[in-house]
């Protein structure tokens, strides 16, 4: 769903705005993508003043936000998807609660798969096999826990009346729990499939 115009139409927020390159300094996000990810809808078309073309504080959240998403690996698909569920009027605090709700699937330190299991005498190709799959269902857990937040657990803070400080401290104590729960799975799901191993194996 494509965000249609900009803040132009609201004149309450036609405030500190910015050039082209002012924004791109901000954010980091170069004037290329800027432009690209206006044509996917991601962000508002830049306020017209004249010939030119110029940013607000809304431009600057929804940029944030999709390098956030890009960097919790999101697909270009998955971030349209994501969007889509935002109004074309949240203000720019209604989209830094989204950068809040990130949090749960986010690691507190970067780990390098492949370097470490290279150290351990492992081949290269299998060392970036392993962290590809890391990567992969990374991906869908971040995309898919965020989802969850976003829709259930969102609605009823929203509901009881709870701040926006309220709910990022609900964040910072679920983030421990979720990477508790997701090694958890996995050495189930590990001594399962050595169970299944040992009994498929022949005996002598």
């Amino acid at each position: 769903m494509a965000i249609e115009g900009g803040l132009d139409e609201r004149p309450d927020e036609a405030v500190d705005l910015l050039s082209l390159d002012e924004l791109t300094e901000r954010t980091g996000v170069s004037a290329r993508n800027v432009r690209f990810y206006a044509s996917r809808g991601l962000v508002p078309p830049p306020v017209r003043r004249g010939r030119s073309g110029y940013y607000g504080p809304d431009h600057v959240a929804r940029l944030e936000l999709v390098r956030e998403l890009q960097g919790h690996g999101f697909t270009l698909s998955a971030i349209e998807r994501y969007v889509e569920q935002i109004p074309a009027t949240a203000t720019p605090s209604d989209i830094a609660r989204h950068l809040s709700l990130l949090a749960p699937v986010t690691g507190d330190r970067e780990v390098d798969v492949s370097g470490d299991l290279s150290g351990m005498g492992i081949s290269p190709e299998a060392a970036e096999a392993v962290a590809e799959v890391y990567a992969e269902h990374g991906r869908q857990v971040a995309e898919e826990l965020s989802e969850i937040v976003r829709t259930k657990v969102w609605p009823q803070f929203r509901e009881a009346g709870y701040t926006a400080e309220q709910l990022r401290e609900f964040i910072h104590r679920l983030k421990p729990l979720t990477i508790a729960g997701l090694v958890t799975a996995y050495e189930q799901a590990i001594d399962e499939s050595q169970a299944a191993y040992d009994r498929r194996a022949p005996t002598r």
